[in-house]
C-alpha cells in the first residue's frame, strides 16, 4: 500500500509539472503572437515612410516640375511655375500607367504660401472599392503626409529676371 501511494504521488507531480509546462509553453506562444503583430505593424509604418519619402524625392525631380536653366543643372527643391501651370494635361493623360507607376497610391499637392495663397493638386489617386449598390468607399487603412519646403520659379512675372516665391510640396500615401 505504500508503493500505491508513492506511485499516485509522484503521478500527481508528473501531471502537475506536464500542466505548469504547458501553461508556461501556452504563454510564450500568445507573447511571441504579439510581439509579432506589433513588429508587423511598425514595419507596415517603416515602409510606408519610406514611400513617402521616394515619392517626394520622384516629385522634386520630375523633368515636368523641375526649375532648369537650359542644359545647365536644375535647381535643389524648386517648382517651375511656367512648368506647373501645363503639367496637369501631362499628369491627367499617363495617370493609370507611368505615373501610377512612380506614385502608386498617394496625393501630390503643391502650395504657394508667398507672396499669395494658391494650391496645385498634381497628382490624386486614392485607394478605393466599389460596394455592390455601386457606392465608392476609401480602401485604405493607414495614410502618411509629408511636407517639404520648396521654391516656386515664375519666368513669366518679370521679363528678363526669375522671380522666386514660398511654398510647400505636400505628398499623402495610402496603404
Amino acid at each position: 500500500m505504500n508503493r500505491k501511494k508513492r506511485a499516485q504521488i509522484h503521478m500527481t507531480e508528473t501531471i502537475a509539472v506536464l500542466f505548469i509546462f504547458f501553461i508556461l509553453v501556452s504563454l510564450g506562444i500568445v507573447f511571441y503572437y504579439k510581439y509579432s503583430q506589433v513588429a508587423f505593424k511598425e514595419k507596415q509604418q517603416e515602409i510606408l515612410a519610406n514611400r513617402a519619402i521616394e515619392t517626394v524625392l520622384y516629385t522634386l525631380f520630375l523633368p515636368e516640375l523641375e526649375c532648369s536653366k537650359g542644359e545647365a543643372e536644375s535647381e535643389d527643391n524648386c517648382v517651375d511655375l511656367v512648368k506647373l501651370h501645363h503639367a496637369n494635361n501631362t499628369f491627367l493623360k499617363h495617370l493609370d500607367d507611368y505615373y501610377f507607376d512612380l506614385f502608386s497610391f498617394s496625393t501630390i499637392m503643391i502650395h504657394q504660401t508667398y507672396p499669395e495663397n494658391q494650391t496645385w493638386t498634381i497628382y490624386d489617386k486614392k485607394k478605393v472599392k466599389t460596394l455592390e449598390n455601386g457606392t465608392v468607399v476609401p480602401d485604405w487603412t493607414t495614410k502618411l503626409s509629408t511636407f517639404t519646403v520648396i521654391t516656386l520659379r515664375d519666368d513669366l512675372a518679370i521679363e528678363g529676371r526669375s522671380v522666386y516665391d514660398l511654398g510647400y510640396l505636400n505628398v499623402t500615401v495610402y496603404s
